[in-house]
């Protein structure tokens, strides 16, 4: 049995010495991948998809939303909705990816 949680902060992993204990090497890159996701930035307008489609109390559901940032506050919007609606608790922990978006550049002849 190893510990289930893997929320340890980078700055108590640095101080652990080397292991060859195959459960506690599971846990320390368990711990890393979870800082890796959660230092993932989420800019304003950058289009994620969640994991799996989430369903709020209004009905909708869905799995792909447009990030809207105000400060340090995050909320999610349905794709071209203009205003942000949603909100998702540990959405920085999640497994989202970005949506890649084709943007077509104005072309200037000189």
């Amino acid at each position: 049995m190893g510990p289930s949680e893997a929320e340890c902060p980078e700055r108590i992993l640095s101080l652990l010495g080397d292991t060859d204990n195959h459960s506690a090497l599971n846990w320390r890159r368990r711990c890393i991948d979870n800082l890796a996701r959660s230092a993932r930035p989420l800019e304003h307008g950058m289009r994620i998809r969640l994991p799996s489609p989430v369903r709020f109390t209004d009905g909708y559901e869905g799995a792909e939303f447009v990030v809207h940032k105000r400060g340090r506050k995050v909320a999610l919007a349905k794709p071209g909705a203009s205003f942000p609606q949603y909100r998702v608790s540990g959405l920085r922990h999640l497994a989202w990816t970005v949506v890649p978006e084709m943007k077509v550049h104005k072309t200037v002849f000189g």
